[in-house]
C-alpha cells in the first residue's frame, strides 16, 4: 500500500469512527467528548465534522453545541435496511440451526391468513411434512403461521378467526376463544407450538423475526417428529431465539 493510500484508508476509519461514535448518542454529543472518546486529535476531529455538516451526514445543536446525525445519515441507513433481503440473510443461519439442532427449518412470510414457505434447511434426521417450498398453508394451526399471525393488526387476526376454520387432526384447535388465547400467549412468550395441530405426528417449535419498523415480516421454525422433538423442545427453542434475535438484528430490529 503506498503512502497515499495509507493516509485515505486512515481518513476513512476516522470519519466512520466519528459517525459512529455520533450514532451511539441519541442526544448528541460535543467536540470535546467526540475527541475524548475517539482519540481524534481535536483539529483533525473538527476538519472532519465540517465536510459531514456541508454534506448534511451530522447537523450542530446550535443552543447545545452538540452534533447529531443529519439526514443523509438517516437516509443511507434506511436504504441499506430496505435492500436487506430477508431470504439472502436467514440461510446461512438456518443452515447452522438445522445442523445444531438435527431437524429440519424452514422460513416463512405471512399472507393474507396463510403462512408462505420460502426456505427449508434440511436436517440430519428425516421429516416428511406437507410444509415443502412455496406451499401456502393456514397460518392458525401451524408453528410459523402462528407465530406471525399473533403479530398481526387486531382486524387482520378478527378477519382470519371469523372464517371457516378446517380441523386437521384431532389436535387443530378451532375454537375461537382458544386461539385468541393462544396467540395472546405466544405475543407474550414470543414463540408458537404446532403439537400436531397441522400433521399428525409432527410437532415444531415457531419465532418470529422482526425488521427495522419492528413489524414481524417472517418466522423461523424448526420440525420434527412429536417422539423425537417433545424430548428436546425447550433446548431447540432456545437455539431458535438466538437465530431469530441475530436474524432480527441484521435486518435492523431493536428491541423494546
Amino acid at each position: 500500500m503506498s503512502k497515499n493510500e495509507s493516509m485515505n484508508s486512515s481518513n476513512i476509519d476516522k470519519v466512520l469512527t466519528i459517525l459512529e461514535e455520533i450514532s451511539n448518542h441519541s442526544d448528541g454529543i460535543s467536540l470535546a467528548e467526540l475527541v475524548k472518546q475517539t482519540d481524534i486529535p481535536k483539529t483533525t476531529a473538527f476538519r472532519i465534522l465540517e465536510t459531514l455538516k456541508e454534506r448534511q451526514y451530522v447537523t450542530l445543536d446550535a443552543i447545545t453545541e452538540r452534533y447529531i446525525l443529519d439526514l443523509k445519515s438517516l437516509e443511507l441507513g434506511m436504504k441499506g435496511l430496505m435492500n436487506v433481503n430477508l431470504v439472502e440473510v436467514a440461510i446461512p443461519y438456518l443452515k447452522k440451526l438445522s445442523s445444531k439442532t438435527s431437524e429440519t427449518c424452514f422460513l416463512g412470510v405471512y399472507n393474507a391468513g396463510f403462512v408462505v414457505y420460502l426456505y427449508k434447511s434440511e436436517g440430519t434426521l428425516s421429516i416428511q411434512t406437507n410444509a415443502k417450498l412455496g406451499a401456502r398453508l393456514p397460518a392458525f394451526c401451524t408453528g410459523i403461521g402462528k407465530a406471525l399471525l399473533a403479530f398481526q393488526p387486531q382486524e387482520e387476526i378478527d378477519r382470519v378467526l371469523n372464517e371457516p376454520l378446517t380441523r386437521f387432526t384431532e389436535r387443530t384447535i378451532v375454537d375461537r376463544v382458544a386461539l385468541y388465547e393462544t396467540l395472546a400467549d405466544i405475543r407474550l412468550k414470543g414463540y408458537s407450538l404446532d403439537n400436531e395441530e397441522n400433521e399428525e405426528g409432527l410437532t415444531c417449535v415457531a419465532r418470529p423475526v422482526f425488521n427495522y419498523t419492528g413489524s414481524a415480516i417472517g418466522a423461523i421454525s424448526v420440525a420434527g417428529p412429536s417422539h423425537r422433538m417433545l424430548r428436546k423442545i425447550d433446548e431447540v427453542n432456545d437455539e431458535l431465539e438466538q437465530v431469530c434475535s441475530l436474524i432480527s438484528r441484521r435486518l435492523g430490529h431493536i428491541p423494546g
